[in-house]
């Protein structure tokens, strides 16, 4: 016989660490980790004035309108290596996805938050009974969601959208993820090749850097043109 297996100390363990309460503590604690984690990284492998540079950046990341299309290719114009952005910008997402999809009922909890989330989740579940194939469409809608950089858009606003088409958590963990991995990844290479073309061209790097911007403006004024038409088919 195991005498350790059978210690009441140890089964007592167990049992806790098996138990609901320690799995919604743990689903608490460990996004909020993520941060300080990833910022106690950044000071003991970089030098200071790197460090404060990430630090500002990463508190700007969750105040708009900043966001990885424009933090990016900043943090790249100062010399800092496109992968360790990149990186950082992702361990952030994956915080707010954690924290998110885990502790969705927790925010439903809240007086006025909780009011507009019951809302939006009954009037998204009977949508989706009504339209079954919608819940298929989705993965790649939310992944879609995540990665273009519009206003609203993101890890945080992806999160509680996937909760309220009824997806579980880990489904939108990972749609959230591969969403912001892939945009980081496109923004980082994106604007690492054009700097480089125009360390050894300014001409052709400027064309590039025009040609790209009149891509995002039209971009974005095609997403509010089809806002606006499926606002439009709603009032009717």
């Amino acid at each position: 016989m195991n005498q350790k297996a059978n210690s009441p100390v140890l089964s007592g363990w167990n049992a806790l660490s098996a138990g609901p309460a320690a799995v919604s503590i743990l689903a608490f604690i460990l996004p909020l980790s993520i941060i300080p984690l990833v910022l106690a990284f950044l000071y003991v492998s970089l030098p200071y004035t790197d460090f404060l540079l990430y630090a500002s950046l990463i508190t700007a990341y969750f105040v708009p309108p900043a966001g990885k299309e424009s933090i990016i290719p900043a943090v790249i114009l100062m010399g800092q290596p496109w992968w360790l952005i990149s990186a950082v910008l992702v361990l952030l997402d994956v915080a707010v996805a954690l924290f998110i999809a885990w502790n969705f009922e927790l925010a439903l909890r809240v007086p006025v938050l909780g009011r507009v989330l019951e809302g939006g989740l009954a009037a998204t579940q009977r949508y989706a009974e009504m339209h079954p194939r919608i819940r298929d469409l989705s993965t790649i809608g939310l992944i879609l969601f995540v990665f273009f950089p519009f206003q609203g858009t993101g890890a945080m606003n992806g999160s509680i959208l996937g909760r309220l088409l009824g997806m579980d958590r880990y489904r939108v963990f990972a749609c959230v993820t591969a969403g912001s991995l892939a945009a980081c990844l496109t923004i980082s290479l994106g604007a690492d090749a054009i700097l480089e073309v125009y360390w050894q061209d300014p001409a052709l790097g400027i064309a590039l850097l025009v040609l790209l911007a009149a891509a995002m403006v039209a971009a974005i004024a095609g997403w509010r043109i089809y806002r606006r038409r499926l606002r439009e088919r709603r009032v009717r």
